[in-house]
């Protein structure tokens, strides 16, 4: 009776696969006769009937046999399936239309195994229970989307509701979609009648073969976590991170309710599982660097990020952070940083995006407007673009949050001086010369005489870790500003007081070693200063520090040589108590020389200093 009954089933559904009888002593075998451990009747010994029936269905697909639950459910949503692709989120009516709400009427969790449509009183007596992990629940926002439609095409603005990287399962596939619209179902990954591959799945998902039906990332195949072969515990067995691909980040059921696009973990949790402390084996430890004194705050800001963001709305004050997904796109990111000298974006940030800023003639003035770049090569697109999406007006307007400068203004090619992130110092537009500094002011690799005034920085040269054998990038640094090391204290001492050319002469406070500025400065060496206002003995007098005449924030300046005014505000002027605790200069004029200097250069009303002639900068 049990294998007629099955045949009858089978024929009436119009399944046909070869493997279907295979659900037979699996866990989707509810028979008292079942070999499955898992729940399963107390006599009842047919198998099919858990599901279906020949007679009376409740519903006509599949000649459903399980009563309908009217609980409700929660369904799957995020701002790129539904802001930006456009599709509308499911709703109750079309689940209950849907295949799908077929698997749910067990796997909800809250419909008892027991309540059939064609058994009187509609309930069976089980034994044991389904287990939770195989207890979907009535939400589904932390499951694969279903009941959203397939739709490949060039995506938006070209075709919205489209996706450029979403293609339909190749012809002849086992991962099927549904009806005219394609759309996803249970059923597209899972056959409730074959366990062949485990967990019902239509095929083996070795090298994440399910995903990649219908995913196609840009650039993954030939990524560093596409190619890696790191090793990697799944589920109990060993692999690689490269093969385990989409799985080490995602989760088909269960993932992380914190955070859309199913990820294992909320943000940057979902990095630490292979880049936290201790790090996977081959991979770079970057969570420790987060505890940091100085750091990005990707720990300390949570919810704010949104997929896709193709402007600064939501980088704006109130909205501000800083994710791993800001700088790094885990689809596309190669190895390899930067080459220095030089401001091209290394492997690391491939995939990622940034803002190229545009220029009026003016100097010190934010850039009039930006143009978004998407970094598709380590050549063309340059680190600081993917720094300036967030550190200028583009994120967060004309009014910086406390302790932020706009560094689009600060870089901005029109002014007289500025560190040479955004374009060389010989094509500095507002600089006078000479342009470029002398060889024997510069520190390897800058001082190559073949290319003085021709190299580029970037911001990661700078800000950094001040552990040299920590991960490159500007994660985490014991010191203010996130400095890089090994010197890395400015406008500070280790001690606490400013800086000053009286250390340096006298070799005091460890300055060779310390010396934000000596990273590529050398300021003096073998008895000799690199520049003659430095040697000046009233320069060196005690308590004149280096703030005194240039500016804190060294990325830029309205004045030549980084110098700043009396008048320029906080966080440029330092503005100590002390008489030399803070910029005092009124007017500055650059010599002709690059060590040219005399009184008449500079001038102070300040007590002690020189009041220079002729005419100043602005």
């Amino acid at each position: 009776m049990k294998n007629l009954f099955l045949c009858a089933v089978i024929l009436l559904t119009g399944a046909g696969r070869v493997r279907a009888l295979s659900v037979i002593n699996s866990k989707h075998d509810l028979s008292a006769a079942s070999a499955t451990t898992g729940p399963k009747a107390a006599a009842e010994t047919r198998t099919c009937m858990f599901c279906h029936t020949v007679h009376r269905p409740a519903q006509r697909s599949q000649l459903w046999n399980r009563a309908d639950s009217a609980v409700q459910f929660t369904f799957y949503s995020s701002n790129y399936l539904n802001n930006y692709l456009g599709q509308a989120t499911p709703t109750m009516t079309d689940l209950k239309a849907s295949k799908t709400k077929l698997c749910l009427s067990c796997h909800d969790g809250v419909t008892a195994l027991g309540s059939l449509f064609n058994i009187a009183p509609n309930t069976l007596e089980m034994t044991g229970a389904i287990g939770s992990a195989s207890v979907i629940g009535t939400d589904l926002s932390n499951d694969h989307p279903v009941l959203y439609d397939v739709k490949p095409g060039a995506g938006p603005p070209t075709q919205p509701g489209t996706d450029a990287e979403i293609q339909l399962p190749p012809a002849g596939d086992a991962v099927k979609v549904y009806g005219a619209t394609n759309r996803v179902e249970c059923t597209s990954c899972h056959e409730p009648h074959d366990n062949t591959f485990g967990k019902f799945l239509v095929k083996s998902n070795a090298n994440a073969a399910l995903c990649t039906s219908c995913h196609q990332k840009t650039g993954y195949v030939s990524s560093a976590h596409g190619t890696s072969n790191a090793a990697y515990a799944a589920e109990g067995a060993a692999t690689t991170v490269g093969e385990y691909s989409c799985r080490g980040c995602h989760m088909a059921h269960g993932a992380s309710s914190a955070q859309a696009y199913i990820l294992r973990g909320a943000e940057e949790n979902t990095c630490y599982g292979c880049h936290g402390a201790p790090a996977l084996p081959g991979a770079k430890s970057v969570k420790n660097l987060f505890a940091k004194a100085s750091k990005h705050p990707v720990e300390t800001v949570a919810g704010a990020h949104v997929n896709p963001e193709l402007d600064g709305a939501n980088l704006k004050t109130g909205r501000r952070h800083s994710e791993c997904w800001d700088c790094h796109n885990p689809h596309r990111a190669k190895t390899g940083t930067h080459a220095t000298p030089g401001n091209a974006i290394g492997g690391a940030l491939l995939g990622a995006w940034g803002v190229e800023p545009y220029y009026t003639g003016a100097s010190w003035i934010a850039a009039t407007s930006f143009t978004r770049q998407v970094f598709n090569d380590a050549t063309n697109y340059k680190e600081y673009q993917l720094c300036l999406k967030c550190h200028s007006y583009y994120a967060y307007g004309a009014t910086p949050p406390a302790g932020y400068t706009d560094q689009s203004a600060e870089y901005n090619p029109n002014n007289r001086s500025a560190h040479p992130v955004r374009n060389s110092a010989n094509v500095q537009t507002g600089a006078v010369a000479p342009k470029a500094l002398a060889g024997a002011q510069l520190s390897p690799p800058w001082n190559t005489s073949s290319n003085l005034g021709n190299q580029t920085m970037t911001c990661s040269d700078c800000h950094g870790s001040d552990v040299a054998s920590d991960p490159a990038g500007p994660h985490g640094s014991a010191s203010q500003y996130m400095l890089k090391g090994p010197k890395r204290y400015w406008p500070k001492n280790a001690a606490g007081a400013l800086w000053t050319l009286a250390d340096v002469k006298n070799n005091a406070n460890s300055w060779s070693t310390n010396l934000f500025c000596a990273n590529c400065h050398p300021l003096y060496a073998n008895g000799a200063w690199t520049n003659n206002v430095h040697e000046e003995e009233d320069h060196r007098k005690a308590g004149v520090s280096c703030v005194t005449c240039h500016v804190v924030v060294p990325h830029g300046s309205k004045r030549s040589r980084l110098i700043g005014y009396k008048a320029d505000p906080t966080p440029y002027n330092y503005g100590g108590a002390g008489t030399y605790d803070k910029l005092v200069i009124e007017g500055f004029r650059k010599a002709s020389t690059r060590t040219g200097y005399d009184k008449d250069n500079c001038s102070s009303k300040t007590t002690g200093c020189h009041t220079g002639s002729g005419t100043f900068e602005p």
